[in-house]
């Protein structure tokens, strides 16, 4: 008799335990929270694995401190437009350099480095990060689209496991990006 209580219950509680719904917003929290994990350890092994910032920095150009506010084109000294934050495309344009009214590219070598400078609606150069500022790549978006896959697995992947992925302690892990991708200088001279 005792056997078959147990049996019974066991039987009950198995239905019941089946017949409950299920919370899937509990599996897409527990997705979310292992995206942002792996995220995080992603750009913390990648920060450690990146040569300091100076390395690159020794080899890329200074971005002039103002540009006419007409946006060419080309700059001196070989400045092109970045056509991922380009001012004749405002305001469908940036998404990267919220802030920015567009942003420029120059490379001396056509793999990298390279530096990006961002500029504000009046052409003023962006210092700051957090502001829509420019980086420095350590791999040239211009280029072949090889070497824009180059440029995207070694600058733009990093950037969106540092900085874009939700859940993460911010602003510390997109200040470990910014450490290695610094925005560089400028300096005051002729713009065009």
């Amino acid at each position: 008799m005792k056997f078959l209580s147990v049996l019974i219950f066991a039987l009950l509680l198995i239905i019941h335990v089946n017949s409950q719904p299920i919370d899937e917003s509990n599996d897409e929290e527990f997705a979310q929270r292992m995206k942002s994990a792996r995220a995080l350890a992603d750009c913390k092994n990648w920060h450690g694995k990146e040569p300091e910032a100076s390395v690159h920095l020794a080899k890329i150009l200074s971005a002039p401190c103002s540009i006419p506010p007409t946006f060419p084109p080309n700059l001196k000294d070989g400045w092109t437009t970045d056509p991922g934050c380009d001012a004749k495309k405002q305001p469908n344009t940036c998404s990267y350099h919220v802030g920015a009214w567009g942003c420029y590219r120059h490379s001396f070598k056509n793999t990298g480095p390279g530096a990006q400078a961002c500029y504000d609606r009046k052409g003023n150069w962006l210092s700051d990060t957090w502001q829509g500022a420019g980086t420095l790549d350590a791999e040239t978006a211009l280029g072949s689209i090889f070497q824009q896959l180059r440029h995207y697995t070694a600058d733009v992947v990093p950037y969106d496991n540092c900085c874009k992925s939700s859940g993460l302690p911010q602003p510390s892990t997109c200040n470990l990006y910014f450490e290695k991708r610094p925005t560089g200088i400028c300096e005051i001279k002729p713009a065009v």
